[in-house]
């Protein structure tokens, strides 16, 4: 675990994307919170973990956070379709996606026969090019039916 190795380096592991515009509340249950009690119970076993840094950014997000995240880039980057095309016309941010190993895109269902799920697959084959080696995608969606 290369949190434990205390080898997690200043560069983005996972990009998650979601649709909805203000996706806090599923970010905080279905991963602040598991992050923390991971910490919480690698602290009783006296396990030593590096911090895993998550930053969230939409089109709500204020100038002061772009700038501090563009300083220190987060290892779990949570954005929206827009926002996600904006960060990869950025080069100080493209050069952190170089090595970026997962895409997950919540709500897929949303996406998938509009014009935003298309801007969206575009941005997504720009990303494709940028890293070293493929990409993992992985759609998530609770409603898709027939799979």
């Amino acid at each position: 675990m290369l949190s434990q190795r205390n080898e997690l380096e200043d560069r983005v592991y996972d990009t998650y994307c979601s649709p909805l515009k203000a996706p806090g509340n599923d970010i905080f249950v279905n991963l602040i919170k598991p992050l923390e009690e991971i910490e919480q119970l690698a602290e009783k076993k006296g396990i030593k973990l590096q911090k895993i840094i998550v930053g969230l950014r939409t089109e709500d997000t204020e100038a002061k956070e772009r700038v501090k995240m563009a300083k220190k880039y987060p290892h779990i980057s949570i954005t929206t379709p827009e926002s996600l095309a904006v960060m990869i016309n950025s080069p100080k941010f493209v050069e952190k996606f170089a090595r970026l190993e997962f895409m997950i895109i919540d709500e897929i269902q949303s996406l998938a026969e509009n014009k935003r799920g298309t801007h969206l697959n575009l941005t997504i084959e720009r990303i494709q090019e940028i890293p070293i080696m493929p990409i993992v995608r992985i759609g998530l969606s609770v409603t898709v039916s027939p799979l």
